[in-house]
């Protein structure tokens, strides 16, 4: 069974169709690229996985059960964590105190939840020099580890990323999509990454395109 799968999706803005019938389904351990041009409908698309909008028609189901407006707090809760282009890290808070964020949310004791964000840490190579440092302070690779780190910390078996190399030089880059990749190949995670960089498809297992609101080969 697909961890995640979309049915003849279907979503209008304003009575304009943006998705026209989707279908795919994605499994854990895989890292999965949906690749379009801007207004192709990949934005749209992942706020429909992410649990922020539900389909005008056709299903979204998550471990064969359907996601729909009564379930979406939930769902969203104990299955997703999105990483952000512009990282949407805390700027008042150190890497540290943001990658605990989300383990505090599920009132986790502040001791577990320290040693599990420096776990994180460790696991998107940033090494505890990086603890107590702010946002301002971190180049923007190390903005976007520090995202990356707090989706993990957050442990949901979906993880989604939306043009997470979009603000950052080639190494960098290079570097974020090796560690979506780990996550996924020895984590067991199921990554999806939204992009409009080609570059990024060598490092998928699968690749979705996207043209006028449907996939197209």
């Amino acid at each position: 069974m697909p961890l995640l799968e979309l049915k003849d999706v279907r979503f209008s803005y304003d009575k304009a169709e943006v998705l026209r019938g989707v279908s795919c389904s994605f499994d854990e351990g895989g890292l999965s690229a949906i690749i379009g041009k801007s207004g192709s409908g990949k934005s749209t698309l992942l706020a429909l996985m992410a649990g922020i909008e539900t389909p005008a028609s056709g299903e979204v189901l998550f471990r064969g059960e359907v996601v729909g407006k009564s379930n979406l707090l939930a769902y969203r809760r104990k299955n997703i964590s999105v990483i952000y282009q512009n990282f949407r890290l805390f700027p008042l808070m150190t890497a540290l105190e943001n990658i605990m964020y989300p383990l505090e949310l599920r009132h986790m004791p502040a001791k577990q939840a320290k040693e599990r964000a420096i776990e994180c840490m460790e696991a998107v190579d940033l090494s505890l020099d990086y603890v107590n440092r702010f946002p301002s302070m971190l180049s923007g690779g190390e903005q976007q580890r520090v995202a990356i780190a707090r989706a993990l910390a957050a442990e949901t078996p979906l993880i989604l990323a939306d043009e997470p190399t979009g603000n950052l030089d080639t190494q960098s880059r290079d570097i974020i999509i090796g560690i979506l990749a780990k996550l996924a190949h020895e984590r067991n995670h199921c990554v999806i990454l939204v992009t409009h960089d080609s570059e990024l498809l060598q490092h998928a297992d699968v690749v979705h395109r996207m043209r006028d609101g449907i996939f197209v080969l």
